[in-house]
């Protein structure tokens, strides 16, 4: 990590002695160059929007909410961002995700230019929609909105019918702006090169099952991250994760934990709700004696593969319909529970973000169900910008390792 000199980065503890987890960051951090050289059209999409459709019209897929946030807000600690989205015409109310985002774009501090928006899960979030509709205006860029009936079993054939004639119309938009008709065959590819993917992220978090845990919390979490939009490089990310995945499986072989990891017997978290820029937090749970042993922010976009036998327009509307996201909160707390499960976690930490919506009103139904179900602890936290509220989550997060410490 020492040729990477940004104040945010500076404040974090690495795992040194992971090797490949250099090459990871590097793909992420050098993606603008190799953008501007790819010669291919970007497409922002937002966090938990698909991006097969995207590689299947010859595009790069891109999540600005969570590419600009990282370098502009935790990586430079650029927090006047927030101001320019507010100058935007954006509210204040909005989570500091989307007015980093947004901040980014309107100040022209983007690290990648966005020829399209197009966007889909989550938007019936209202701050997410304005958002992208507002950075299509500021760009004078197209924009396309298509949409992801709720998941309920009783409307499936009606469901699934319309997914299927709205991913149609966003093919032909994407089309249109990329010249590259999105056949049968370049969907079924962009399918298989996505399930390389999905694979990769169920066995990385597979290896969080073991004990000791080989991967620290800060590397893992940065990884999932990345997922979103494959680093704009789906080959590369491909092959980044699973020297990733060799390593740590060489650490298992040998017992040994990840070096950040101080108790002899960690209490074992799994991390569920919002993303947070507040970085600081993952190596807090491993300061007090605890270990990451996975998280949800990205489950939707990896729960399973895509089936790849018959037609791909099929098998990629049933595999977006199914995403847990798409579902009521009751129903995707409760289709999370067994990937919460097989990580043997010993207590759950509950991440809000100031402004969010992605469990609005729901947190005590969450918490309920999560100690009906699994009968483990519950902390919740919030944070907003990076260091804002560290000191309340470091004691936060200290009493709760302490109190459930085994």
């Amino acid at each position: 990590m020492e040729q990477v000199k940004l104040p945010g980065l500076e404040r974090l503890q690495f795992d040194k002695e992971l090797k490949s987890f250099d090459g990871l960051l590097s793909l992420f951090l050098d993606s603008a160059d190799r953008v501007k050289t790819s010669g291919k059209k970007v497409v922002a999409k937002s966090p938990l929007s698909p991006v097969d459709p995207i590689y299947a019209a010859g595009a790069l897929a891109y999540d600005p909410y969570t590419h600009e946030t990282i370098i502009n807000s935790v990586i430079k600690e650029d927090y006047n961002l927030t101001q320019e989205a507010l100058d935007a015409g954006l509210n204040s109310d909005f989570n500091p995700w989307n007015l980093i985002m947004l901040g980014s774009v309107f100040s022209g501090k983007n690290e990648i230019p966005v020829d399209m928006y197009s966007t889909a899960c989550g938007c019936w979030d209202d701050q997410m929609k304005k958002c992208w509709q507002t950075m299509a205006e500021l760009g004078n860029s197209p924009f396309y909105f298509w949409e992801i009936p709720r998941f309920e079993e009783a409307t499936e054939k009606w469901a699934l019918g319309f997914l299927k004639k709205d991913l149609e119309q966003l093919f032909n938009f994407l089309s249109s702006k990329t010249g590259i008709k999105v056949t049968e065959e370049a969907l079924s590819s962009a399918i298989k090169q996505g399930n390389l993917l999905r694979q990769d992220m169920l066995d990385l978090t597979r290896l969080l099952q073991s004990s000791p845990v080989p991967i620290p919390a800060l590397e893992f979490y940065i990884a999932q991250l990345l997922f979103s939009d494959y680093a704009l490089d789906p080959a590369a990310l491909h092959s980044h994760y699973r020297a990733l995945i060799e390593e740590l499986e060489q650490r298992i072989k040998k017992g040994i934990a990840a070096p950040g990891i101080t108790a002899n017997k960690p209490t074992r978290i799994y991390l569920m709700g919002d993303e947070t820029q507040e970085f600081q937090l993952l190596n807090v749970i491993e300061q007090y004696g605890g270990a990451l042993v996975g998280c949800d922010s990205r489950l939707s976009l990896y729960y399973e593969t895509v089936k790849e036998e018959g037609p791909a327009m099929d098998a990629l509307a049933r595999w977006i319909w199914n995403m847990p996201h798409n579902k009521p909160t009751t129903a995707r707390v409760l289709e999370t529970i067994p990937y919460i499960k097989q990580q043997k976690p010993d207590a759950i930490i509950i991440s809000n973000v100031v402004g969010s919506r992605n469990l609005p009103g729901a947190e005590r139904l969450v918490r309920d169900l999560i100690k009906e179900e699994l009968n483990l602890p519950v902390l919740s936290i919030e944070t907003t910008l990076p260091l804002e509220d560290i000191e309340k989550i470091d004691y936060q997060v200290k009493a709760f390792i302490e109190m459930n410490a085994y």
